[in-house]
């Protein structure tokens, strides 16, 4: 098998109430960890994955529900997946992209924080599994997955410029957490790059197989499966904006990003995907 399950140690200080710390063993490439819990979405208000002292993936477990939704993948009570690997790619190269890589002497670990229960809950149950493959001789890309919060203090059009950005990054999706956006336009360098109303971004997402999400404005460049070759750069000379229109004053909007990182982009083959 070129991808296999395989189960990892106990987590170490899980319990209603506390934070739970898995050291994830280095070798293998990840493509997905998976949660085996008793514990429900909203149970889980913080998970991150850290590799050598930086936070790579911050989200919830509601997230972990929404990201999984949108790319119309079933559910199963008490299976929560946290994605490396792209599944909805439309090509192996695709799919593996942006699979974590370990290389040795990386120090990686699953940190969740567990919302606090009732003393008589039934203890909380969980285990870690991960879809594996063989080991690589280095890491070319680091998948990540984080939170950014842009401001909205207006009706009508709210500009956002301030999203990380490196001639090394580039976007996957962006997850704008807000119910009355009805609009994104983004303007790279004064060059516009893209202008959609929800209803067009809905529609293009419906088509290719992607189900959007109640809450949510999904930016998907990625969206018809070529998940290398339309990604969205980040780099720019002078500026990067994204314009949302609202139709009320958010006060400011959550964004749910994910991104990758070139680690050594000498090593990048071409080749669509």
């Amino acid at each position: 098998m070129s991808v296999k399950p395989i189960k990892l140690n106990s987590m170490v200080g899980a319990a209603w109430g506390q934070k739970g710390t898995l050291p994830i063993p280095n070798g293998p490439t990840y493509h997905e960890l998976v949660l085996e819990t008793n514990a429900d979405a909203q149970d889980m208000t913080r998970i991150s994955i850290t590799l050598n002292a930086e936070e790579i993936y911050v989200l919830t477990g509601e997230e972990l529900l929404m990201l999984e939704r949108y790319k119309r993948r079933d559910a199963t009570s008490g299976h929560f997946i946290i994605p490396f690997s792209d599944v909805v790619a439309r090509t192996k190269n695709g799919v593996r992209y942006t699979g974590l890589v370990t290389e040795l002497g990386d120090n990686i670990h699953l940190d969740i924080q567990f919302r606090n229960k009732r003393a008589d809950a039934d203890p909380l149950t969980i285990q870690v599994h991960a879809w594996v493959s063989n080991a690589q001789a280095m890491r070319v890309v680091v998948p990540l997955v984080k939170r950014e919060t842009m401001p909205a203090n207006a009706a009508g059009v709210n500009e956002f410029t301030n999203l990380i950005a490196s001639p090394l990054i580039s976007i996957r999706r962006m997850h704008f957490m807000h119910d009355k956006i009805t609009k994104l336009e983004i303007e790279r360098d004064f060059v516009k790059e893209f202008e959609a109303n929800k209803f067009i971004a809905e529609a293009n997402a419906k088509r290719n197989e992607r189900t959007p999400q109640s809450g949510y404005f999904h930016f998907d460049p990625i969206v018809r499966g070529f998940s290398i070759d339309e990604l969205f750069p980040t780099q720019h000379s002078s500026n990067l904006k994204f314009s949302v229109t609202t139709e009320d004053v958010p006060g400011s909007i959550p964004i749910l990003v994910e991104s990758v990182r070139l680690e050594r982009p000498e090593k990048l083959q071409g080749g669509a995907a």
